[in-house]
């Protein structure tokens, strides 16, 4: 088990205590397993009958502090303690955050209060004040992205306990068309379930069907054309793709990912001249046969500073997606371009 889904497992089991926590500070981008936690603690400490009088969720850009503080300061109906969630703590105005703050720091026995906020870095005054109350009366956790690795471990064994088996090939189809974010997989394995017959074999075919053959096809297609370094086609594939409706941004995401597959298994042909099943082996079951093979084909095409080259240039496209008014197409096209022609971006561009 990776390290990441070792600390979310230590998380789960302290709802198995006896007493529960009066505050729960929960931040990060991982929006699934925050999920899955919350759901776990209001089934934990509320039984189905009395969660209607003793749950209570807000929201901080949608917030009312009459209401908050009435159903904080209100003792609980046929049970020992109520649970009071407020979610986008980071979307409160400066005042309201304050206010929460000054409650929390005086919560009753019987209220069990949980903050959520997308926010990574508690950087602020107010945060960290808020995460010194969190460690004092209860738990502040950092929900971060699991690895690739441990976000496909976590989809085999979701799909096994349904009582499926998976092929290798599926995953890589499933990964490559969805990403790795879980929510995103989470979503398109409940689709492949549901269109499923029980104790069926999951296949490549089964996964395009459910997320749609256009995209997997296409999105495969303009991956291993990566290989063949015909950045003309390359950038005619992009365009098609772009134009079918696929987000720059995951398209641009797996790019990333594939070139650090490739780099990766570059670096160990370099190291060690192996192929094949050693490679397999090294790179710890991250990919699989079918997967390594195409890896492999591409690889023998590209050295190692050329594959730092794109990982730069895709990087710096990454960065102006996110901070300048660009257009991102145009973007990843002239990261995509620059590569080809072995110019690092990142070194002569702003």
């Amino acid at each position: 088990m990776g390290r990441t889904l070792q600390r979310y497992k230590k998380l789960f089991e302290t709802l198995k205590t006896d007493t529960p926590h009066k505050f729960y500070l929960l931040y990060g981008p991982e929006e699934f397993l925050k999920k899955e936690f919350i759901s776990e603690l209001i089934e934990t400490r509320l039984s189905g009958g009395n969660r209607a009088f003793n749950l209570d969720i807000f929201h901080g850009d949608d917030f009312d502090r009459d209401v908050f503080n009435d159903r904080m300061s209100s003792f609980p109906l046929f049970t020992e303690q109520r649970i009071v969630i407020l979610k986008k703590f980071d979307a409160l105005s400066t005042a309201n955050k304050d206010y929460v703050i000054d409650l929390v720091g005086n919560l009753s026995d019987s209220v069990v209060f949980v903050a959520e906020t997308a926010v990574d870095k508690l950087d602020t005054a107010r945060m960290k004040t808020l995460k010194r109350l969190a460690d004092e009366m209860g738990i502040s956790f950092r929900f971060q992205h699991l690895s690739d690795d441990e976000t496909i471990e976590r989809v085999k064994t979701r799909l096994h306990r349904e009582g499926f088996s998976v092929e290798p090939q599926a995953l890589d189809v499933l990964v490559e068309s969805v990403g790795t974010h879980l929510i995103d997989l989470v979503n398109e394995v409940e689709k492949i379930i549901l269109s499923s017959e029980e104790g069926s074999v999951i296949s490549k075919e089964t996964v395009a069907s459910v997320v749609g053959k256009y995209r997997t096809e296409n999105l495969f297609s303009f991956l291993d054309q990566l290989g063949r370094k015909d950045h003309a086609d390359l950038i005619r594939k992009l365009h098609r793709i772009l134009d079918g409706g696929e987000e720059p941004v995951f398209v641009l995401a797996m790019l990333i990912r594939r070139i650090l597959q490739l780099l990766h298994v570059r670096l160990l042909l370099d190291e060690s001249g192996v192929a094949g099943r050693k490679i397999i082996e090294k790179m710890g079951g991250r990919v699989s046969p079918y997967q390594v093979t195409i890896l492999l084909d591409q690889a023998k095409y590209f050295g190692r500073e050329e594959l730092e080259t794109y990982l730069t240039n895709l990087r710096w496209a990454d960065v102006k997606i996110k901070t300048s008014a660009a257009h991102p197409r145009s973007l990843i096209e002239t990261s995509l371009v620059a590569s080809g022609e072995r110019k690092k971006l990142a070194l002569y561009r702003n």
